[in-house]
């Protein structure tokens, strides 16, 4: 019955995040991972660029080293890592870990009786290839493990991403991908669905320091979002804002922003921290270092 109440309890949590749409698992992979995607709204998972794409867009990996760190929704702690390196021909060969945790979970017995406390998490480990298809049109495949694991019940996965990315003559950038597509974990027979998402998403230089951005993603069993916004580059230093909307979600819908700065010696060094508010949950925080040669 304890794990009952756990299943049930992980449900409870996960669909607040998932924005009380019924998907349990592999919240993960719904969540930015990294600054350069939340900073980007729902536009973020198609667009965002960096060693920390091949867990959402793999068309758009590019060498470097990408680790960040943040508190998401529910009190939950994120954490994600990701490296990237050329092979040649234009080919970027990826891999990436990202994990979403929460301890202090309250467990009860039938009759409601506290019976201890447990904890909570998720994440996915994968390996992919960036290669182009055209001159101005790259693609992208991912694929790896996903766990997911309540007190002392688990399981593993599979899950898959695939994308492209175009780069056309001036200043625009489009994107589009089907992310979270695979098995979910099963636990002793019981599985709930995956978050499989299409997001699509562009942005446009309007000027030498001023770019916009736009996008939104689809879920089949995940909430829908839109969203837009402007970022500012200027020398060294870049900020962005923007608004997320998602339709009958007024909880997961709200502002969103984020800072850069970037130093230049003998290679680029990136500090990013994005922000993303929630009406009726706790602001996600994320914060991120990112290393290119």
């Amino acid at each position: 019955m304890y794990r009952i109440l756990c299943c049930v309890t992980l449900t409870a949590v996960s669909s607040a995040i998932a924005g009380n749409t019924g998907t349990a698992d592999l919240l993960v992979l719904s969540s930015p991972g990294f600054p350069t995607m939340m900073m980007l709204g729902p536009a973020g998972c198609a667009i965002g660029t960096g060693p920390g794409s091949i867990l959402s867009n793999p068309a758009l990996c590019e060498t470097g080293f990408s680790a960040a760190g943040g508190r998401w929704n529910l009190e939950t702690a994120a954490a994600s890592v990701a490296g990237a390196f050329s092979a040649g021909s234009d080919i970027e060969v990826g891999t990436g870990l990202a994990y979403l945790g929460r301890g202090g979970l309250t467990g009860r017995d039938e009759s409601g009786v506290v019976t201890g406390e447990y904890s909570y998490s998720t994440g996915c480990a994968m390996a992919g290839v960036s290669f182009p298809l055209a001159e101005w049109i790259d693609a992208g495949i991912s694929v790896g493990l996903s766990w997911e694991n309540v007190a002392a019940e688990g399981g593993t996965g599979i899950t898959a991403n695939a994308g492209l990315a175009f780069r056309p003559a001036g200043g625009l950038l489009a994107g589009i991908v089907i992310a979270g597509v695979g098995q979910a974990p099963s636990w002793q027979g019981i599985r709930k669905d995956m978050p499989t998402e299409i997001s699509a998403g562009a942005s446009y230089s309007i000027s030498s320091i001023l770019t916009g951005f736009a996008g939104g993603k689809i879920g089949f069993s995940t909430s829908d979002a839109f969203g837009c916004g402007m970022s500012i580059n200027y020398a060294e230093y870049g900020c962005s804002a923007g608004y997320q909307y998602s339709p009958g979600e007024e909880e997961i819908s709200g502002f969103l922003a984020g800072l850069r700065y970037t130093y230049e010696s003998g290679g680029s060094y990136t500090i990013e921290i994005a922000v993303s508010q929630r009406d009726e949950l706790d602001w996600p925080v994320l914060a991120g270092l990112t290393v290119s040669f």
